[in-house]
């Protein structure tokens, strides 16, 4: 355990002698990482560096660790830490999130194995016994290895969500979990935690993280985050979401990220801040898809090739008279465009029957005929019968349900 290796002495050629002080890697985003260097109080008591490939031998009996020289150590400044993760500094006592029981948890202890010469790490050990362990200096808290949870689950944070910048890698395996349960990770996290959680991600994955997290876990952990990576996130967003996210930003944080966002999506997101939250339009995405009447399936087809690669919600195709206009005059579903003869009108596969709500309606009952309909979504039309948006049943759902839950209502078209 790393609790006893930190009482190893170290000892050179020279019979030099200096305490282990902490163990570093360079080499974080491996499975089990590879220690590369040792640190240790000099003689003139600063703390130095010595790379691993000086260590000569390693003895777990005799609690000692025998090197070339202990001379060939480096001073550790603070600008020399860059790409090296200490052991006892940065991860022990620190957040580990235990991939494979899906918690948050704090690593006590850390368990070490010799590989071919080299010490890498294994796993942690996240138990209360890890704690007596280490008040007791050894004597109470066996180590049950049934306990020590497998390093290649695990993802530690520092609290710090710009530490990903020293140049040090992380497993990245959290991405491979369903954003829903990344963002429920989240939940337990203090909020600079999980803002450097969300540096762990893809920005797609983390854009979808941050979409269904609280409104209010969204603006704490989205202040914390680096301006670039703000603006890369509020751009893979939903329009709605976004909005309601810049919404509750300061003024002036809002206007300067609306500056910066492409034009398209900037233009969405104002559109929807017109609107208050308690109506429709406070609700509705803009971000749909529609296609002109006279088209034929053929043309229709060609057209939704390259819209669909952007909007999330596809379930309904809504057809309008015509682009400039945008009047609204049926719907048609993905599946019947596909499955037409490519010679026939959409006009002629719509449902020109379609129930519509105003903007400036009341949210909650538009949130309960939306969900009383059974239709995946209702739209929302302007003056003159302007398709603007729609209404989404997960927005629906969302507004309908016990604030205590309607956070985590599943967003499955939007």
């Amino acid at each position: 355990m790393l609790s006893r290796i930190l009482r190893f002495e170290l000892v050179d050629a020279q019979q030099q002698r200096a305490k282990l002080r902490d163990l570093g890697t360079a080499v974080l985003d491996s499975e089990y990482p590879a220690i590369t260097c040792l640190l240790f109080r000099n003689q003139d008591n600063q703390d130095t560096a010595l790379a691993w490939e000086h260590v000569r031998s390693f003895d777990l009996r005799a609690g000692r660790i025998t090197v070339d020289d202990l001379q060939q150590g480096q001073p550790v400044l603070a600008d020399a830490q860059q790409g090296i993760v200490w052991l006892c500094r940065d991860i022990l006592d620190a957040l580990v999130i235990d991939l494979q029981n899906r918690r948050a948890t704090r690593a006590n202890d850390l368990w070490l194995e010799q590989e071919d010469g080299q010490l890498c790490l294994k796993g942690a050990d996240t138990s209360a016994r890890a704690i007596l362990r280490r008040l007791s200096r050894g004597r109470f808290g066996l180590v049950r290895k049934s306990g020590i949870y497998d390093w290649k689950y695990i993802e530690f944070l520092r609290g710090d969500p710009h530490a990903r910048q020293s140049g040090t890698g992380e497993h990245l395996r959290i991405q491979r979990l369903p954003v829903g349960e990344i963002a429920r990770l989240t939940d337990p996290l203090p909020y600079l935690h999980a803002a450097e959680l969300l540096t762990l991600l893809p920005d797609k994955i983390a854009a979808d993280t941050l979409e269904i997290m609280s409104p209010e876990r969204q603006l704490q952990v989205f202040e914390e985050l680096d301006e670039a990576q703000a603006l890369r996130l509020l751009e893979l967003m939903a329009p709605d979401i976004a909005a309601d996210l810049v919404g509750r930003l300061e003024p002036d944080t809002a206007r300067r990220y609306l500056n910066h966002l492409s034009r398209k999506q900037s233009e969405r997101i104002v559109e929807l801040l017109r609107y208050p939250e308690t109506t429709v339009g406070g609700i509705m995405t803009n971000d749909v898809v529609s296609i002109a009447a006279d088209m034929t399936v053929a043309q229709a087809r060609r057209v939704l090739c390259d819209r669909l690669k952007e909007p999330d919600f596809v379930h309904f195709i809504y057809v309008v008279a015509d682009e400039t206009s945008r009047k609204l005059r049926g719907v048609v579903s993905l599946r019947e465009i596909f499955i037409a003869e490519e010679t026939r009108k959409v006009e002629d596969l719509m449902n020109p029957y379609v129930v519509s709500l105003q903007p400036l309606g009341a949210a909650r009952e538009a949130a309960y005929q939306v969900i009383t309909s059974g239709l995946a979504a209702l739209p929302v039309i302007g003056s003159e019968a302007r398709l603007i948006g729609a209404v989404t049943v997960d927005a629906a759902v969302a507004l309908a349900a016990p604030a205590t839950w309607g956070s985590q209502a599943p967003r499955i078209f939007s």
